[in-house]
């Protein structure tokens, strides 16, 4: 057997470990979600609604969180094991790095939006710093789209 044989399977078992830690995390985190929007919604439980709302943000946050792990996981998945050899490495290079800003780009943005809520009851003053997780996923994605637009360019004249 081949060096080269060998260290694709052992990269691939790296790999398979790490698709399966980000599945069982995102999975874990819907759970714990899940527990805590019954509590939240729960007629017994002794909360204000300033409170219910707050508990039901940390889920939305926690299932953003699922959200994007369980995204690069499938990523992941596609990339490494059921890669599709008619694309160009430019091509797949950008179809991989799209997939891995959308989910940062929207977690941001959630994120942004969760802590905005949160601070607006809690502290107020401290919006502005909500307010630069928003602004990061502004630029990431205006980022993203210039590097499309250019390799797309670059690749259309033929570099």
């Amino acid at each position: 057997m081949s060096v080269t044989k060998i260290s694709e399977r052992f990269f691939g078992l790296g790999f398979a470990a790490i698709i399966i830690m980000f599945a069982c995390c995102a999975f874990t985190l819907i759970a714990f979600s899940g527990m805590e929007l019954w509590r939240a919604v729960q007629p017994s439980e002794l909360l204000t609604l300033t409170k219910r709302f707050d508990v039901i943000l940390d889920c939305v946050a926690m299932l953003t969180i699922a959200m994007a792990a369980m995204e690069l996981a499938h990523t992941i998945v596609e990339e490494e094991f059921a890669q599709e050899p008619r694309l160009s490495a430019g091509a797949r290079t950008r179809r991989v790095l799209s997939r891995f800003l959308v989910v940062v780009v929207v977690a941001l943005a959630i994120e942004s939006l969760v802590a905005i809520f949160k601070l607006v009851h809690e502290d107020p003053s401290m919006i502005s710093d909500a307010a630069y997780i928003a602004f990061a996923a502004a630029a990431l994605l205006a980022a993203w789209g210039i590097f499309i637009k250019l390799s797309q360019h670059g690749q259309a004249r033929g570099d």
